[in-house]
């Protein structure tokens, strides 16, 4: 990523973006780019899409995976959510389907 001020305008694109000539070429100054401090939902999201990309790196049968680096963005969004959830559900709950008797004997 690349920064660009230009008086208190601020700019943030990718480093292969096609624009950046035309910011240099019109004034715009590059600037160092600082990294954003992580937090508790960065370190679930880096370890959903870790999670997503080695379910997705396991192939079925002969010739392996697709070879995909990264996971499609609805898989790495439910897995964020199931993370969230099951950490909200830590407890067991009874669902009903043991039977107090069974359970005695």
């Amino acid at each position: 990523m690349k920064t660009f001020t230009k008086g208190t305008l601020t700019t943030t694109v990718d480093d292969d973006d096609r624009r950046i000539p035309e910011y240099l070429a019109n004034g715009w100054k590059e600037t160092t780019t600082a990294e954003k401090a992580k937090d508790d939902a960065d370190k679930r999201i880096d370890k959903a899409i870790g999670e997503a990309n080695e379910s997705e790196g396991k192939g079925k049968g002969k010739g392996g995976g697709k070879g995909k680096n990264s996971a499609p963005d609805k898989k790495v969004n439910d897995a964020v959510d199931a993370a969230k959830t099951a950490e909200g559900e830590r407890e067991a709950v009874d669902d009903g389907l043991i039977k107090a008797e069974a359970a005695k004997k």
